[in-house]
């Protein structure tokens, strides 16, 4: 399962950047072909966000024909 491995990456990225902000949003666009599943993307963000800022944030996944795969946007407060 390398949505584990995707999701610990985006999690530890943006707890870095946003240095202690509280996360409420964290969207991503996950292309249809990009090998990775949203449902997989989804049950892995919750575990991964867990101890971190990102703790309760809402997982948004707009999902795309295309491969892309890509963290489109994080809100905070």
């Amino acid at each position: 399962m390398h949505e584990l491995s995707l999701m610990d990456d985006v999690v530890a990225a943006v707890a870095r950047e946003l240095r202690g902000a509280r996360v409420h949003v964290v969207r991503l666009v996950v292309g249809l072909r990009s090998g990775a599943s949203p449902r997989a993307l989804r049950s892995c963000f919750e575990v991964c966000a867990g101890g971190t800022p990102l703790e309760g944030a809402a997982l948004d996944i707009v999902e795309t024909d295309g491969d892309e795969l890509w963290l489109e946007e994080v809100e905070v407060s």
